[in-house]
């Protein structure tokens, strides 16, 4: 009598189809084994059972091949319907006296010197020593009447079911189109000037440096093809030194000396460039005493912040502190830092197609709109490195602008980056339905499940289709939890 062989390897589970593995001397093979759990908790088997051409059965035998699932200890199992194989004359007497197997998930009679592969699937209800177990197969091999002549088993599988993983739905903001797209560039000249005039000298002290920033940056957006300036913005500003009245006067007048000087290199219409001061930078004074470590720094800012005094007693004040060697420093040190011109330039840009866009972004982006870098990420596959960085660019050039953050949130959600999501959400729009979807997601990925399912509802209730589903995962997650008891 032949003797059934089942001698399988222990292998890994995993829901994706494995590579055949034989059973011992090729009798039995035994490929694309799963054990997974549905989403109405069923345990879901699955093998293919192939039996070789070279494998013979005797046509007054059966063979019964039984997958068991079973607890480490067995003490635990349940047996799934079986595969019954009848030699030639057991298949015939038996459908004759109408004894097949009604419990069988398969009966089939062997076709010596083929092969034979039954695709086996069975089901049923999930228990939670499931997570833990193994699939076995049985093979038992009978004569005439039903006497057991040959027994084997094997293992099939070891079985750690998966738990339920969320799959998160996140949600971008289509920016609006800006109609008009006007930017600036902005920047500060240190000019010298001599005591108490206030004409530019181009060739006095370090001004032709200075200078020739105000300039670049005039020409910069002058010479762009894409770009039309529409106005320059100068304010000039005095350091606290001497009376305020004298300050005034002489702010002003600086600012209206480089306005002339502009003026003459470009001949720009009248009242192109718009001027204005500030006489004393108290502001700046200010910041450069707060950033210091001087002993005195307490003293020195209760006369800057006091607001009772007028400028003139606050700077006579603070020539007193530390016998005058306070002020002389900032005389030395931060009065001429004090004194400056802050220049900006006004401009309008144009409209870009997606393919212009796609090459101005990576050359000058803040001539973009956030609809444009939008439409060029629409090109890149979502997740792909080309499309994250669009979305870098657009929060790194429009930093306070909710629709950029909340994207940029967006993507890092994607990459599982939480705290840098939470930053960016926390410059979301609160009262939208993407922010309170994006920061549900936030939650939900955190284990948060009660917080996440309340911004979702909020969200759903806004309109957002992917709250609607996040909800749903919400679901899945907590039928999951309570499958193993939590």
């Amino acid at each position: 009598m032949k003797r059934i062989y089942i001698l399988l390897t222990l292998m890994t589970w995993c829901v994706l189809p494995m590579m055949a593995q034989s059973i011992a001397g090729g009798d039995i093979k035994i490929a694309k084994q799963s054990v997974s759990i549905s989403d109405n908790n069923m345990i879901l088997v699955g093998m293919d059972i192939t039996i070789p051409a070279e494998m013979e059965i005797p046509s007054d035998l059966m063979l019964k091949l039984t997958p068991v699932l079973h607890n480490e200890d067995e003490s635990v199992n349940k047996t799934l319907p079986p595969v019954v194989v009848y030699g030639r004359r057991r298949a015939i007497v038996n459908e004759r006296e109408g004894s097949v197997p009604k419990e069988a998930f398969d009966v089939l009679r062997r076709k010596n010197n083929q092969e034979q592969t039954i695709n086996y699937t069975a089901r049923l209800p999930f228990e939670v020593w499931m997570h833990k177990s193994q699939l076995e197969l049985m093979a038992d091999l009978y004569g005439c009447a039903n006497c057991l002549q040959e027994e084997e088993r094997a293992m099939v599988m070891p079985v750690h079911l998966v738990r339920y993983v969320i799959q998160p739905h996140i949600a971008f903001v289509t920016p609006e189109v800006e109609a008009v797209k006007a930017r600036a560039e902005e920047g500060r000249a240190y000019l010298d000037f001599p005591v108490n005039l206030m004409k530019i000298y181009p060739d006095y002290r370090n001004n032709s440096v200075e200078l020739k920033k105000i300039i670049s940056t005039i020409e910069l957006v002058k010479n762009d093809k894409n770009t039309q300036i529409t106005e320059v913005d100068i304010e000039g500003y005095a350091s606290p030194e001497g009376s305020y009245k004298t300050n005034t006067r002489l702010a002003q007048g600086r600012a209206e000396a480089l306005k002339d000087y502009v003026q003459g290199l470009y001949h720009f219409e009248k009242d192109f460039i718009k001027v204005t001061s500030v006489p004393e930078d108290w502001k700046g004074l200010r910041n450069y005493v707060a950033n210091s470590d001087w002993v005195k720094k307490d003293e020195l800012l209760a006369i800057i912040d006091d607001v009772t005094l007028d400028y003139d007693t606050r700077e006579l004040r603070l020539r007193t502190i530390d016998g005058g060697k306070a002020y002389a420093t900032l005389l030395k040190e931060c009065y001429p830092a004090l004194r400056h011109s802050d220049y900006k330039v006004q401009y309008v840009v144009r409209g870009f197609s997606v393919d212009e866009a796609k090459e101005i972004i990576t050359k000058r982006p803040q001539q973009l709109s956030l609809n444009e870098m939008f439409q060029v990420a629409q090109t890149y596959q979502s997740g792909s490195e080309e499309f994250n960085e669009v979305f870098e660019v657009a929060v790194r050039m429009f930093p306070d602008d909710p629709t950029a953050n909340i994207n940029a949130a967006a993507i890092e959600l994607q990459q599982g980056n939480w705290k840098q999501a939470e930053k960016y959400l926390l410059k979301s729009d609160p009262l939208v339905g993407t922010t309170k979807n994006n920061k549900g997601v936030l939650y939900m990925m955190q284990g948060q499940l009660d917080k996440a399912e309340a911004l979702f509802n909020e969200a759903k209730a806004l309109g957002s289709a992917e709250a609607a589903k996040n909800l749903e995962e919400i679901s899945k997650k907590r039928r999951d939890n309570a499958l193993y008891g939590e």
